[in-house]
């Protein structure tokens, strides 16, 4: 997998967020088969593997989630009161 493959899959989740998303929910949340998807990455020129996409994905969205908890917290006295 590798740092190469993050970031690959990080392009992957620039060009095409929802089937990223996609990928995510049926590999970690839903019991189903991520093969299905595979077609579709191909077209797109995508050439890791589903999982390693889907923990590219997640890592994306918890840095954003933390992100915007820092800055809520951080300005929290500032402009929320």
């Amino acid at each position: 997998m590798g740092i190469h493959g993050i970031f690959e899959s990080w392009r992957c989740f620039g060009k095409n967020p929802t089937l990223a998303t996609r990928v995510l929910f049926d590999t970690a949340i839903l019991p189903s088969n991520p093969v299905r998807y595979v077609l579709e990455l191909e077209k797109q020129g995508y050439l890791e593997d589903t999982r390693t996409l889907a923990m590219g994905t997640a890592m994306l969205y918890s840095i954003a989630f933390a992100v915007s908890y820092a800055f809520i917290s951080m300005t929290y006295g500032l402009l929320w009161i």
